[in-house]
């Protein structure tokens, strides 16, 4: 155990002793709320515009792609 460990309370401890060896398991509730809050951060994230280096980028990629195709 860490000496971050020891400071925590014993149901923070990612490695306490009762657990050791044991995966953890979260209530269904808790894996729900913690999906539901991925997604919607997530899905925030995709609907962002791609910068335009980004769009570039890929364009210059494409075209290094379809010239070695035509070349091989």
């Amino acid at each position: 155990m860490s000496k971050d460990d020891k400071d925590r309370p014993p149901e923070m401890n990612v490695a306490s002793e009762h657990m050791a060896g044991r995966p953890r398991k979260l209530d269904k509730s808790v894996q729900s709320a913690i999906g539901a809050r991925l997604r919607a951060y997530y899905d925030g994230v995709a609907r962002e515009a791609i910068p335009d280096r980004f769009v570039e980028l890929l364009k210059q990629l494409e075209k290094k792609d379809k010239g070695e195709d035509k070349a091989g």
